[in-house]
C-alpha cells in the first residue's frame, strides 16, 4: 500500500465519532490517570511487544520522550510475526514484518541495537511455557530497565495475555517496576474490568511533541492496515482502533508483583 494511502487511513483515525462503550470506559480511565509525563523519561525501560507494532501502539511516545530524556530504551518483539496476512507465505510475512517493525522503530529514534526481534512462533505464545519466561528473564538479565512495558493479561488475545503472565513470572520478586498497556481492551468492555483488577489505577503519558512521529511510525505497518484484509475488512489495523492509540495521551497501568 502506498503511503499516501497509509497516511490517510492513519489520520482518517482522528476524525471525531461516537464512542462505542469500550472505548468510552478507556477513554474516562485515561482522563482520570494519574500524569507521569514529568518523570516517566528519567527512567529507562524495556518493551515487550507480543507482535510487530504492538510496541510503536502502545508505547512509541513514551519510547520517543525516554530517548529525548537520555534515558535507555531496549524493545523486544516475541513472535515472528508469520501469520498475517493469512494468504501470504509464512516466510514473506516473517520477512515484511521484521522489516516494518525496525522501520518504525527507526522513526521512534531506536538504533538498529536496541531492537530485538524473537522467534516464537505466533498465536501460538500460550503453549510457550516456560521457554517464554526465560526469554523475558534473559532481556531483563540483559538491559536492566528501571520499568517494563508490556501487554495485560486481561487482553482478549491471547498472545497479549500469554506474554503479560510470562513477564509477570520472570520479574516477580526482582525490583523491576512493571505496566501494562491496554491494545484489544479498547475494544472489549470486559476486558477493562479484568485489566483494572489485575492492576493499580491508570498512569498517563502525554504523547504532546510526539504525536505527528508516531503517526508515521504507525504508517509504517503497510501489511497490518485494514486494506491487506481487503477493503473496509474488520481485520488488521483500522482507523476506529487506531485512533485510540493517536491521542493526547499513552495509558499504563501498574502491575503489582
Amino acid at each position: 500500500m502506498a503511503m499516501s494511502e497509509a497516511r490517510r487511513r492513519v489520520e482518517s483515525a482522528l476524525v471525531p465519532v461516537k464512542l462505542p462503550i469500550a472505548a468510552w470506559i478507556g477513554e474516562s480511565m485515561s482522563r482520570r490517570g494519574t500524569d507521569v509525563t514529568a518523570s516517566t523519561g528519567r527512567r529507562s525501560c524495556l518493551v515487550l511487544a507480543p507482535h510487530p507494532d504492538d510496541e510503536t501502539l502502545g508505547c512509541g511516545a513514551t519510547v520517543m520522550r525516554k530517548l529525548d530524556a537520555g534515558s535507555a530504551v531496549q524493545v523486544v518483539v516475541i513472535s515472528d510475526g508469520a501469520t498475517w496476512p493469512p494468504w501470504r507465505p509464512r516466510e514473506e510475512n516473517i520477512a515484511v514484518r521484521d522489516a516494518e517493525l525496525r522501520a518504525s522503530c527507526r522513526v521512534l529514534g531506536l538504533p538498529e541495537e536496541a531492537v530485538t526481534h524473537l522467534a516464537f512462533p505466533e498465536t501460538q505464545l500460550d503453549s510457550a511455557g516456560d521457554a517464554l519466561v526465560d526469554a523475558v528473564a534473559d532481556a531483563v538479565r540483559s538491559h536492566g530497565p528501571d520499568e517494563v512495558f508490556v501487554t495485560s493479561e486481561a487482553d482478549p488475545h491471547s498472545d497479549h495475555a500469554a506474554l503479560a503472565r510470562a513477564t509477570r513470572r520472570a520479574l516477580t520478586g526482582g525490583g523491576v517496576r512493571l505496566l501494562a498497556y491496554p491494545v484489544w481492551q479498547w475494544e472489549r468492555p470486559r476486558s477493562w474490568a479484568r485489566t483494572v483488577a489485575a492492576a493499580s489505577a491508570a498512569e498517563t503519558v502525554s504523547s504532546a511533541g510526539y504525536l505527528e512521529r508516531k503517526r508515521t511510525a504507525v504508517e509504517v505497518f503497510h501489511s497490518q492496515m485494514s486494506e491487506a484484509a481487503g477493503g473496509e475488512s474488520t481485520e488488521g489495523l483500522r482507523p476506529a482502533f487506531l485512533r485510540h492509540f493517536l491521542s493526547g495521551r499513552e495509558m499504563f497501568f501498574p502491575v503489582p508483583l
